[in-house]
């Protein structure tokens, strides 16, 4: 089984050979596999008003100029560029022909042979007056007829590094945002509500500016050829614009009506902006968890691209009767079998057809379920090792010079990946029903049997509910992890006291979060914005890229990842702190007096505790506490690493599938 993403970018042969590359492997029984062809990277078909019936090669250069002549292929070959079969003579060429030298099977092209240009790394004849309409339709009607995913994928692969890169700008501008939120507390709303104001009026504009400009140039083609991924980008871009338009009008309100409540939240970041400058390091915390969540994305796109181009070679015969006389001589004996008689020979040629293996891209829901809940598990790490750093600062404020982040990160490995693990698993379990509720929804309202109203909403208020009930358990997860910073209990119990303090106090923590919250999605917005429109000026500027409205998307999604994986940062701080206050019983906005877990209240409203005793619960867990928080986190843990190596192992059983992937970087 093979697996190779150039497969789809390049083309391959009718001998099994991809073009482009020098790791082709010889096939048993045939002769002309396992070529090098490097300096070959495009594909000539070789009839090309019969293509699903025609011998394929893989050629230096397509034809310049329309060739008429069997002597024009020869002054071809003298110039480097070979035409006709790998192990055609061209010697041939200078005697008296005996067999018909051309064909849909060889082993020369059917002549004439036209004037061509690369589109998809295919010649495609140019629209010359020879060239018939025909033949123009017949062959974008061929490239058409191409999966749309592989065509994604492609792309995909084409501009891998164009992705990555901006992959890191938007880590940059994430970064750039949290130096302003930490440098400028009071100011920091303001801004970011004037920035994402001006970045996403100025993307709905770039937006709908790219539509009319595809828009313009499609109608400039004639239709028959125009490739299906054009069209599919016009409306693309035009949905991509109706949906921006709707969001910037909806948030623009949003603003509108908040700008009041500007003053108190930039007093809360005020808060935070204290914390943060005690301990810097934690600035350095997003950039271990993007490289993590970098070196895992790539780590399964490459596996999705293995599994999108994993395939059988199988070989099938064809047979064609060429004019001869009794004594002609065999032009590719290797791959025919003649049988000699009065009228004609018949020439039966192996070629290689690639069979897509079902049952091996069947595990995309194996992969799809560990993008989650590895996702989730790097990001809770991330929030785990914050609140543990916020929570022993808070506790221990007057000794700044400590390890604050080395500590909480070594309680992370000792004591708490299970319940991480276990905080993960139960969000990617609300989320991929959620998820496939939504696909059965938007497959059934494209179905022809739209289903009654009565089901439609009840599935739609399925949805409403799973997602409801991921944020919650998202938000008690985040701050769950707080608890457990505090006193090292394991997750259920710290689950349950911090629900305790949430509901004790909705009003006021939901005003807090929610203003919080909104300040930092805008920031999300913001580098999401830039980024999209840096990316989109790149990709519209590739003339290899066919429907750049893919990668596109995939670098706004993913540059939301990573904003969101350093902007929940200040989420995290903020958080902490305000419940370290409450279990504390002192500073706390409003006086809010609590019940703590096993820490004295602070006198005086002071944000350390004055006696040295209060500071066992983070030094020291009680033993069978310890044990059994080991014992049921280990468990988890090992559940999850479980998921994770039965991915790796899938991708060692499938060698074949994974070695020809990116052969030539």
């Amino acid at each position: 089984m093979y697996g190779n993403p150039l497969r789809i970018i390049n083309g391959y042969d009718s001998f099994g050979n991809t073009c482009g590359t020098n790791r082709n492997r010889p096939m048993a029984n045939m002769s002309l596999s396992g070529i090098n062809t490097i300096n070959k990277p495009y594909l000539l078909f070789f009839d090309m008003k019969e293509l699903k019936r025609s011998l394929k090669v893989c050629v230096k250069e397509c034809p310049k100029k329309t060739i008429n002549t069997m002597s024009e292929i020869a002054d071809y070959h003298n110039q480097g560029v070979d035409l006709c079969t790998y192990n055609f003579n061209y010697n041939d060429l200078k005697r008296p022909a005996k067999t018909l030298m051309t064909g849909s099977y060889g082993p020369c092209p059917v002549l004439p042979i036209y004037e061509s240009s690369p589109v998809l790394n295919r010649c495609v004849p140019k629209n010359v007056k020879e060239v018939t309409e025909a033949v123009l339709t017949n062959f974008y009607g061929f490239l058409n007829s191409w999966d749309t995913i592989e065509q994604i994928l492609s792309d995909l692969y084409k501009t891998w590094r164009e992705i990555l890169g901006l992959i890191c700008f938007s880590l940059v501008v994430s970064l750039l945002t949290i130096g302003i939120l930490h440098c400028l507390a009071h100011i920091v709303s303001y801004f970011i509500m004037i920035s994402f104001s001006i970045a996403s009026i100025g993307g709905t504009i770039y937006l709908w500016y790219t539509y009319f400009d595809i828009k313009y140039h499609l109608d400039k083609i004639p239709k028959y050829m125009l490739l299906s991924e054009s069209v599919r980008n016009e409306s693309a871009f035009f949905w991509f614009a109706i949906v921006a338009t709707v969001i910037t009008v909806i948030i623009l309100t949003i603003i509108i009506f908040m700008r009041k409540q500007v003053d108190f939240l930039a007093n809360l970041f005020k808060e935070t902006s204290k914390c943060l400058m005690h301990l810097p390091s934690l600035f350095f915390q997003p950039i271990l968890t993007f490289i993590a969540l970098a070196v895992f994305f790539m780590f399964w796109i490459f596996v999705v691209l293995c599994l999108a181009t994993a395939s059988y070679p199988e070989k099938s015969g064809v047979s064609q009767s060429v004019a001869s006389t009794q004594t002609s001589v065999p032009f590719n004996a290797s791959l025919r079998e003649i049988n000699l008689n009065n009228v004609a020979d018949q020439i039966r040629i192996t070629v290689i057809e690639y069979v897509d293996a079902s049952w091996v891209k069947g595990m995309w829901w194996v992969y799809f379920i560990g993008l989650i809940w590895t996702s989730e598990f790097i990001m809770a790490c991330q929030q785990m090792v914050i609140a543990g750093s916020v929570a022993h600062w808070f506790y221990r404020h007057k000794y700044k010079d400590e390890a604050h982040i080395c500590y909480a990160t070594g309680k992370l490995v000792k004591y708490h990946l299970g319940s991480v693990a276990l905080g993960s698993l139960l969000i990617t379990i609300v989320k991929i029903p959620r998820l496939i509720l939504m696909y059965l929804h938007e497959t059934w309202s494209r179905g022809k049997d739209k289903g009654s109203e009565c089901a439609k909403c009840g599935l739609k208020c399925c949805i409403c509910c799973f997602y409801c009930l991921e944020k919650f358990i998202r938000y008690l997860n985040h701050n769950a992890y707080t608890v457990i910073a505090i006193d090292g209990s394991n997750f259920c119990k710290a689950a349950g006291t911090a629900f305790e303090v949430l509901a004790s106090h909705a009003l006021q923590v939901a005003t807090i979060n929610s203003l919080g919250d909104f300040i930092l999605f805008l920031g999300k917005c913001f580098v999401t914005a830039i980024t999209g429109c840096a990316g989109l000026a790149i990709f519209r500027s590739n003339p290899d890229l066919t429907f750049y409205a893919a990668p596109t998307l995939l670098v706004c999604i993913f540059a939301f990842f990573v904003a969101h994986c350093v902007l929940s940062l200040y989420e995290m701080v903020l958080d902490t702190v305000y419940l370290c206050m409450c279990q504390s019983g002192g500073d706390a906005p409003d006086g809010i007096q609590m019940a703590n877990l096993g820490v004295s209240p602070m006198p005086n409203g002071n944000s350390a505790p004055a006696e040295e005793a209060e500071l066992q619960h983070l030094d020291k867990y009680d033993d069978s506490v310890v044990l059994n928080n080991a014992m049921s986190n280990w468990i988890c843990l090992s559940f999850w690493m479980d998921i994770l190596w039965y991915q790796v192992v899938i991708v060692e059983l499938e060698v074949p599938v994974i070695v020809n992937v990116f052969p030539d970087m």
